[in-house]
């Protein structure tokens, strides 16, 4: 058993989480997890802190970590030594109310750690280098309540002395790195063309498909993302300092979240723009809400996630309380569902990772072949786009997102991904339409340009 660790929980009064934020700043590896859109069920806590006393950090078959409770390097298994660096851990709760976080491991799996799950064919070069796993052990954190309007600080009752070493080289970021050129217009839609002669010719029936662009950063990355949460809030966004690269997040979809034994996922599946009057929104939301090919996107999607979800949880306990909900953010509407269960007594991260990990809702149905075309169409990995950023309570409780909606800063570029889901119906220009209103407000949010939606892609205005 690990060894129990006493915390102390205490409030501070009302804080604003940007003057939290930048006051971060000046430690190490800060982070910030952001519950910014109001939502009172998704978004009541957000997360801060900074200075961790370990890390994790996995890449192919290597992976290393250090902490105050050990230090281990392997080339065999990644998905097992992630397992060792949870399980020596120690355990801690904090009395009532539970807060769902409560310090230990802050960091993401990029979507690259399926290989580890699903037997891919290795056809593309991992151009920004970026690691499968990366985790980063926060002893101290604050927790913003919105509920309440209080924040608290978590810490150890007794300071952890333990200094981490440097991330080995060979699992570093290089700071230079050597992108592929992104797809012009026509190349997506060829994609999207290819994919639909695979769904055609019945080796799929929905797949995700995806396009990156670089974009030049204006100013610090601290300060994009601050423009990034006013411009775009989400229920699951962030800010992850990793030392040799950040990300900035503004993701509205939640991957899995544990609590105890009973676990959640969010699938989104359908999108459709805000309108520019009342009238238009509400006709665009009551389009998506009649949509025959989103609602069948939809639903392929949650019994993807249900078959997933029951290969670790106890038979019969999942269940889906909600089919293709609407849900409204700033920039587009959504369809999401929730599907939950309850997990086996002798399930462990690993086991939950090998069953669930990469979402569905960004891979495709069935899962392993979608993976496959994924990685014939699209030129490069996508790195922690579409993979999972969260925390690893002291408790073990989780809450991962999906990555989308999700820039990696690697010196002064942020590369940011957007796709969509393929389906036999999809119109491929339209698809391509699409993923430029998911990207519009984020490029003008991280490169402070005004830009607009045309027929040949964005443009600066």
């Amino acid at each position: 058993m690990p060894e129990r660790l006493r915390l102390t929980v205490r409030p501070i009064g009302r804080r604003d989480p940007i003057a939290l934020f930048r006051r971060l700043q000046r430690g190490r590896w800060p982070f910030f997890l952001d519950s910014s859109l109001p939502d009172p069920e998704l978004a009541r806590y957000s997360f801060l802190g900074s200075d961790p006393i370990g890390w994790f950090r996995s890449r192919g078959p290597n992976a290393a970590y250090a902490t105050p409770w050990g230090e281990s390097s392997t080339n065999r298994n990644p998905l097992e030594a992630f397992g060792e660096f949870v399980d020596a851990l120690p355990w801690a709760t904090a009395g009532t109310p539970a807060y769902p976080f409560l310090g230990g491991p802050v960091g993401y799996f990029a979507y690259d750690l399926g290989r580890q799950m699903e037997r891919l064919p290795d056809e593309k070069l991992s151009d920004l280098r970026l690691p499968d796993m990366h985790f980063a052990i926060y002893p101290r954190v604050y927790v913003l309540d919105r509920v309440w309007g209080e924040t608290f600080v978590i810490a150890p009752r007794a300071r952890i002395p333990y200094e981490p070493p440097p991330i080995p080289h060979q699992l570093c970021v290089p700071p230079e790195p050597h992108p592929i050129e992104p797809l012009d217009p026509d190349a997506y839609v060829h994609t999207i063309e290819e994919a639909k002669r695979a769904i055609y010719d019945g080796e799929i029936y929905q797949v995700n498909l995806s396009h990156r662009v670089a974009l030049p950063l204006r100013g610090t990355p601290t300060a994009a993302y601050e423009r990034l949460r006013a411009r775009t809030p989400s229920t699951f966004g962030g800010f992850l300092e990793a030392g040799d690269h950040r990300l900035l997040s503004a993701s509205p979809e939640r991957f899995l979240c544990v609590r105890g034994r009973d676990i959640e996922t969010r699938p989104i599946k359908g999108t459709r723009p805000r309108g520019r009057t009342p009238a238009e929104d509400e006709r665009l939301a009551r389009e998506l809400l009649a949509s025959e090919k989103d609602a069948a996107e939809n639903v392929m999607i949650v019994d993807l996630e249900r078959n997933d979800l029951g290969k670790v949880c106890e038979f019969r306990s999942v269940h889906v309380p909600l089919l293709k909900g609407l849900r409204t953010l700033p920039n587009v509407h959504h369809l999401e569902s929730v599907v939950r269960g309850r997990l086996r007594n002798d399930v462990t991260i690993p086991d939950l990772l090998r069953a669930t990990f990469p979402g569905g809702s960004i891979t495709g149905a069935p899962k392993p072949r979608a993976m496959e075309i994924i990685e014939r169409l699209e030129p490069h990995r996508r790195g922690v786009y579409t993979g999972a950023i969260g925390y690893v309570s002291w408790d073990r409780s989780i809450d991962w997102n999906i990555a989308i909606r999700t820039a990696t800063v690697i010196g002064e570029t942020a590369y940011f991904a957007v796709g969509g889901g393929i389906v036999a119906d999809s119109d491929p220009e339209a698809e391509y339409r699409e993923t430029l209103d998911k990207l519009r407000g984020h490029e003008e949010a991280l490169t402070q340009d005004r830009v607009e939606v045309t027929s040949d892609g964005l443009r600066v205005a």
